[in-house]
């Protein structure tokens, strides 16, 4: 069996129906699945790029007399145990790591990649991802969000979690296909990247400032075109549950969607050509999901995100715990598990950006500028080379178990797969940029004739702390206020609750997308500022 995947629309518009991507926070491929086949061998001989003990990052030092040198710090697993002169040392396992969230912009990524903020953008070099302690180690001392008054021990960004502290990705990586080379679209922050995943662009932008609003056609967009001229068999849906602030504790058996039906959307927020009014039943909570999977109703393609903030946050963003998005990822795969349209739904598990998590491989060049013209974006930067890795899990019965999935040719798996994906498993017309008509999609993944059914897993989430002590106030909040508040005109007091602010404001913008049963409010006209400061 070759993991070297050539496409296959044909394949993929007889065998599924249904599209599902659920889409995490801030993380990347080595920190979460690195060690994956750390104790097992891969299926058919299969080569799966993952850590081994020679790996290392260097960390510039100063010994006991003042005297500069490099200390090498290697990779290792979280938890593992350690020995200091001959004698163990306390080194639990850290469900939150990396704490404090990492530097995660354009040029921090460049720094972690290229060890320098500034690298040639015509002819780049070489990415070594040699950078990765250092900038950690200098994005808690003089970061945007600077941690100097309490740093913590920058080697901890070599630290990666064990698949047993990940069972649910792990065990749907090695029951259907994990793509060991699929990488973020853009080498850098989040913004941009769920850009790329929604419109193949991110309009010039690298960094989630001064600049978060993507203005160009979506895929959403695209499907809705193919609804307008007749095409009354496809449609699409955004669900979430990014709600007001939960008053009690949250318990770890409730399902999703159960702490209120006001909930906001990133994506609407950021693509404003989400933000027509025609489109407010469009977004829905993971409850709406849940309920629609039971009936085998789901949309031709639902987009799933989680919940940024609070005290029920699953997203996974640093430095928040990573079990409750475990706990996402089994609510929805058993949802889909259990519905009627398992076999031709298509569920996939990836993360917007690395988030200045330490990956291994350096992220290739040849990457396709969205824009024909060929036009430099935000510093300069030429769309022509990806970033950095990312976990990326496929989950359907056409798959064989253990494939590790990469694409034949030469360019990688990335965001603009998944639309490429879209448009050919419902056959539409076009494309929106330049990187989704050379992106490789994930047909080739379905390679049985007939799907699975003795070695479907089941798979359980590790429990955690029923009692959240600390909201984790991390960038993503704040640009999101931004964002709200250069949408509404009002502005955040410095004592109110973030995603209280949004949430309350964000009904203000989209009344009519509130949950059914309440009387919307007439909206008013968006007054779109394209900056935020």
């Amino acid at each position: 069996m070759s993991q070297y995947l050539k496409p296959q629309p044909r394949q993929l518009q007889e065998k599924i129906n249904h599209i599902v991507v659920v889409m995490l926070e801030n993380r990347s491929f080595d920190n979460l699945l690195g060690w994956l086949y750390s104790d097992r061998t891969p299926n058919n001989k299969q080569e799966f790029e993952g850590l081994n003990w020679n790996l290392w990052n260097p960390l510039n030092n100063i010994d006991s007399d003042g005297i500069p040198f490099i200390e090498k710090v290697p990779v290792e697993m979280n938890g593992q145990k350690k020995k200091r002169y001959g004698k163990p040392v306390p080194n639990p396992t850290n469900f939150c790591l990396p704490d404090p969230d990492p530097g995660e912009g354009f040029l921090d990524t460049n720094d972690q990649l290229f060890s320098s903020y500034q690298v040639a953008q015509q002819y780049t070099p070489e990415p070594t991802n040699m950078g990765f302690v250092n900038n950690y180690q200098k994005a808690m001392l003089y970061g945007s969000y600077s941690f100097g008054d309490d740093p913590t021990n920058p080697r901890n960004i070599m630290k990666c979690f064990t698949p047993e502290q990940t069972p649910v990705l792990s065990e749907l990586a090695w029951s259907f296909a994990v793509c060991d080379h699929y990488h973020a679209s853009v080498p850098s922050q989040t913004l941009p990247n769920r850009a790329f995943v929604h419109a193949a662009t991110s309009d010039g932008s690298v960094n989630n400032t001064p600049t978060p609003f993507t203005t160009s056609k979506t895929i959403y967009n695209q499907i809705q075109d193919a609804i307008d001229g007749g095409r009354t068999e496809l449609s699409w849906g955004i669900f979430g549950n990014n709600p007001l602030p939960s008053s009690g504790k949250k318990r770890e058996d409730d399902l999703p969607g159960k702490f209120g039906d006001d909930h906001f959307s990133l994506t609407r927020l950021c693509m404003t050509q989400l933000h027509d009014t025609r489109f407010d039943q469009n977004f829905g909570t993971i409850d709406d999901f849940l309920k629609r999977c039971k009936k085998g109703t789901l949309p031709s393609y639902s987009f799933i995100e989680p919940t940024y903030g609070g005290p029920d946050q699953n997203d996974q963003h640093p430095p928040a715990d990573i079990r409750p998005g475990e706990k996402l990822m089994a609510d929805l795969y058993n949802a889909i598990k259990k519905s009627p349209k398992f076999n031709e739904t298509l569920f996939i598990i990836t993360y917007d950006e690395h988030g200045g998590c330490y990956d291994h491989v350096p992220p290739p060049g040849g990457a396709s500028n969205p824009d024909a013209a060929n036009t430099a974006g935000q510093h300069g930067f030429q769309f022509n080379r990806f970033g950095v890795r990312v976990p990326c899990v496929v989950v359907n019965p056409h798959i064989p178990a253990g494939l590790i999935a990469r694409p034949s040719g030469y360019i990688p798996y990335d965001h603009t797969s998944i639309i490429k994906t879209v448009q050919n498993c419902f056959r539409l017309k076009g494309y929106l940029t330049q990187r989704d008509k050379n992106a490789p999609d994930l047909s080739g993944l379905l390679l049985l004739d007939t799907p699975r059914q003795k070695d479907i897993p089941r798979v359980k989430p590790l429990k955690w702390n029923t009692t959240i002590d600390e909201d984790h106030i991390n960038d993503l909040h704040r640009i999101i206020v931004t964002i709200v508040e250069a949408l509404t005109g009002k502005k955040k007091a410095d004592s109110a609750d973030f995603m209280e602010f949004i949430q309350k404001n964000y009904n203000r913008l989209f009344p009519g997308a509130v949950a059914s049963g309440k009387k919307a409010k007439k909206k008013k006209k968006l007054k779109l500022t394209t900056k935020v400061k």
